[in-house]
């Protein structure tokens, strides 16, 4: 008798920012996410002004709603990949630029980071995930 199960399919929100070709970078992001999870939605965008001193362009952010059969941590090794991709390196931050930054805000029920999900632009963009 053959048993087939079906994978498990965890569900993480994703936190993207750029402030650096601000499209350009959002879209290169689009089609790189789009490579990797056949499931994905995305929110609105919203324009931010940044938080701390260190950058000076205004941030588009935007959140995705992934799913995966894929682990926790091989996601977030495929998010600092694309972020490699498409072009972030750290000597950019001390610059204040952030060519694309994509953190893993929420795996499944467990929030990953308090701070970031506190945020204003966070919740107001969650609203047009729902």
């Amino acid at each position: 008798m053959e048993c087939i199960f079906a994978p498990i399919m965890n569900k993480a929100l994703l936190s993207i920012g750029t402030n650096e070709d601000k499209e350009l970078n959002l879209d290169l992001c689009h089609q790189l996410l789009g490579n990797s999870f056949e499931q994905i939605s995305y929110s609105d965008t919203s324009i931010t002004t940044p938080y701390g001193n260190s950058y000076k362009n205004d941030f588009l952010n935007q959140l995705a709603i992934i799913y995966t059969d894929q682990k926790r941590e091989d996601v977030y090794k495929l998010l600092k990949l694309i972020e490699t991709q498409i072009g972030r390196n750290p000597s950019d931050k001390e610059r204040g630029i952030v060519k694309i930054d994509i953190d893993l805000v929420i795996w499944n029920d467990k929030i990953l980071k308090p701070a970031d999900i506190s945020r204003s632009y966070i919740k107001d963009l969650l609203a047009s995930l729902q």
